[in-house]
């Protein structure tokens, strides 16, 4: 144990008045193991300073600044075994002073052996951080792995460059990680490789770039022969094509083709198909698609499409109705924290409210709605969504007032940009 440790444990055992055997009896370790250590004939592992610190009636990690030192070995190398464990639980708990004092020291090391055996503890807990669904924890330490990998194209370093996307996908500075992820897809192994494929085919598709997630779907196709990432490479394709121009002849064979891969993918195909018929303009089968999907736990999917065929069939009775009858999962959308898709299907909930407020005399609400709706797709890349709202706004132009024009024509000027 080192002398800084040894002193502060020292004086709370004289603070206590307590001996060898109390620390024993406070702490739940063995009186031996207790001499043991303090005798430095065996290193002090983090459980036992645990221990130690809670017999001591000490919040958890008031003796952590001093662990640091511990996680060497007698030759002043980074020992694996408390390295790992230390830098899991102060990167887990967010005690990022201790942790950044451990990686100081493991990037400290001369030996381009030893650096890169430290680098590679760091990726092993930030995996096992990510693995566990502590990703915000996990980032700093694939930066670490990013910023000091000498190699910048090794495995790892792409892997990293992966998860910091994964992780910040949905914040400002997505659109940067997804920038450099890209440069690194050839370095993935392949299981890597096609959950990177299948999160920016799912980000493209989240800002409505359907020629790039029309790509991706081909890629990670290519790469999935059978099983969940082809069955999403196949819908994701279908997503795409309905934009690009195929007849919905081929769009239904792709729908017919993923409901084969396994019983989540038949079901959800059967959804999609109601919807490819409504993308083409056969809306008479909005009832129906509706009765699919009511009772389902993901019927803040449909929401919209459903909404915005009432309104262009001019049902703005039944689509108010829906409305008020659903009000509770337009609220959880409105509100959610939950993955992506939630937020993209609540922007698109407003666009086809916005559509009702302006068919519904509320002209004025609407044209406010489109316009939020249209600067919140412009800030994350939804040009498609983006150029809907401006020409649903132009149709209404000749009700807009003077503050709403000015918006209009700043919002078309930054979308000139993209």
């Amino acid at each position: 144990m080192n002398v800084a440790l040894f002193q502060e444990i020292q004086a709370f055992m004289q603070l206590k008045k307590w001996n060898k055997t109390q620390l024993s009896k406070k702490s739940g370790i063995h009186i031996s193991e207790i001499s043991r250590i303090l005798n430095n004939k065996q290193p002090l592992s983090l459980q036992n300073l645990d221990a130690i610190t809670n017999a001591f009636g000490l919040s958890e990690g008031s003796l952590y600044t001093y662990y640091v030192e511990e996680c060497l070995n007698e030759g002043n190398r980074i020992d694996k075994r408390r390295s790992i464990q230390f830098l899991y639980k102060c990167a887990a708990e967010g005690r990022k002073k201790h942790y950044s004092n451990l990686i100081d020291l493991m990037l400290e090391e001369n030996s381009k052996t030893l650096r890169k055996k430290n680098l590679l503890y760091i990726f092993s807990v930030a995996e096992e951080l990510f693995q566990a669904e502590k990703g915000e924890q996990a980032l700093p330490l694939y930066e670490v792995i990013i910023e000091n990998d000498s190699d910048r194209f090794s495995e790892n370093a792409a892997i990293s460059y992966f998860r910091r996307f994964y992780i910040v996908r949905m914040t400002d500075i997505g659109q940067h990680a997804l920038a450099h992820v890209l440069d690194q897809l050839a370095y993935m192994p392949i299981d890597i490789r096609k959950e990177a494929y299948l999160w920016i085919m799912a980000d493209y598709y989240r800002c409505e770039n359907w020629k790039k997630v029309l790509f991706y779907a081909e890629k990670l196709k290519q790469l999935a022969a059978e099983g969940e990432y082809y069955g999403r490479a196949l819908m994701y394709k279908s997503f795409a094509l309905t934009r690009l121009g195929a007849s919905l002849e081929e769009v239904l064979d792709l729908i017919a083709e993923y409901a084969h891969v396994n019983e989540f993918f038949s079901d959800i195909a059967a959804g999609n198909r109601y919807v490819a018929l409504l993308d083409f303009g056969k809306l008479e089968y909005v009832d129906e698609y509706l009765s699919w999907l009511e009772t389902r736990d993901d019927i803040y999917a449909g929401l919209p499409r459903i909404l915005e065929s009432y309104v262009r069939l001019d049902r703005l009775e039944d689509a108010k109705k829906l409305i008020e009858r659903f009000k509770h999962v337009i609220n959880d959308m409105a509100m959610s924290k939950e993955p992506w898709l939630k937020e993209k299907m609540y922007w698109d909930f407003r666009y086809a409210h916005a559509l009702l407020q302006c068919k519904s005399n509320q002209v004025e609400k609407g044209l406010i709605e489109l316009l939020e709706v249209a600067a919140l797709s412009n800030s994350i890349g939804n040009i498609e969504r983006f150029k809907k709202c401006l020409l649903a706004f132009w149709q209404y132009r000749f009700f807009a007032a003077p503050h709403h024009e000015e918006k209009y024509t700043q919002l078309l000027s930054t979308g000139n940009n993209h």
